[in-house]
């Protein structure tokens, strides 16, 4: 089922949370809303629950307007940040309390969650408390307690942050694939790109209570349209740069002396500001090949699988990754870096 905004705006007071936003997400697809803490996305989330209603604009659900109605009388569940499972109920008591409460039977209400805790993987859980279950089984306890509602859309708001890294990627691909896999309607909130990337169709960026840009993780990474997505979207280093055209398809972009060409159809000519992500800029012993932009090495650091530079140019200081690690560069060493195109983005004047 779909859900759309039209012109939605968020005020508390005088402050303005959400400012004026419009998006669509598609039946069967997992959207996320990602930015920086205090940009609106949990508010915009809320508002899709009925937790928070819009000052502003229209919200509809599967086509049906929900902007006035309250999150009892929308056809949402939602997994919170903190699972927020009852500590005294066991994990098969948990995942019955919205069948129950909705008036299902106790019979019923325990069939259909033992059909919710066997989609997660939990089947063998049922007696067990909360208290004795791994942070990853408890999110998969609150996914189940959503899940057997079965809801128009299902509501996810940083369900991952309170997991350790190996954890975070192992729930983030079993969430993934359990809403492909359902054809789920989920709308996602996180802070973390990686995390968006890795589960997302589509991404939505907001900014100060707006969306920056929307689209899917290719997209948002290799072509991000303004330099705060350029700094947001994984690392880059933002420098100034002169634009030539040579074609419809292409410039060349042109840092200190050297020049890089570009595939990039939209690029205005002039001086404007040009991304470099960390991974595209190749360090070589200088001197290095023709049309390489010369560089001392300013910092060095090693992180067991690459070396990490901070390295002064004429184009500005860059930032760099390495994964050659047999022979580092040492502070102060004279260095060469060739750019690949991939990675050279024209962000704005």
């Amino acid at each position: 089922m779909s859900v759309e905004f039209q012109n939605v705006v968020k005020r508390y007071g005088r402050a303005t949370a959400v400012a004026g936003i419009s998006f669509t997400v598609e039946s069967g697809t997992l959207v996320t809303l990602l930015g920086p803490s205090g940009c609106g996305k949990t508010t915009t989330l809320r508002m899709i629950a009925g937790l928070e209603l819009p000052s502003e604009g229209r919200i509809a659900i599967a086509g049906r307007d929900v902007t006035t109605l309250g999150a009892t009388q929308r056809d949402v569940s939602m997994v919170f940040q903190s699972y927020a499972l009852f500590p005294h109920m066991n994990v098969l008591e948990n995942v019955c309390y919205g069948l129950r409460r909705s008036g299902q039977s106790r019979a019923a209400a325990a069939k259909h969650a033992r059909e919710g805790l066997l989609q997660v993987g939990l089947k063998d859980y049922e007696e067990r408390q909360p208290s004795e279950l791994s942070g990853g089984q408890q999110q998969r306890v609150a996914v189940a307690r959503a899940l057997v509602l079965k809801p128009s859309v299902l509501l996810f708001d940083e369900p991952l942050s309170n997991l350790d890294a190996r954890l975070r990627r192992q729930m983030r691909e079993e969430i993934r694939e359990l809403q492909q896999r359902l054809g789920l309607t989920v709308v996602y909130v996180t802070h973390d790109q990686q995390e968006a990337m890795a589960v997302s169709d589509r991404i939505i960026v907001m900014n100060a209570g707006r969306i920056e840009q929307q689209g899917s993780p290719r997209d948002l990474y290799e072509r991000p349209t303004t330099p705060f997505m350029a700094r947001f979207m994984g690392e880059s280093n933002p420098v100034r740069g002169t634009v030539r055209r040579l074609d419809p398809e292409h410039v060349l972009v042109q840092l200190g002396d050297s020049g890089i060409i570009v595939a990039d159809s939209t690029a205005t000519e002039g001086e404007g500001t040009v991304a470099i992500r960390p991974e595209a800029i190749a360090v070589e012993a200088a001197p290095g090949p023709a049309g390489a932009l010369a560089g001392t090495i300013a910092k060095a650091s090693y992180l067991g699988t690459h070396m990490e530079y901070s390295i002064n140019t004429a184009a500005g200081d860059l930032f760099a990754t390495c994964p050659w690690v047999d022979r580092p560069f040492e502070v102060g060493n004279k260095v060469s870096l060739v750019l690949s195109s991939r990675g050279v983005i024209v962000v704005g004047r």
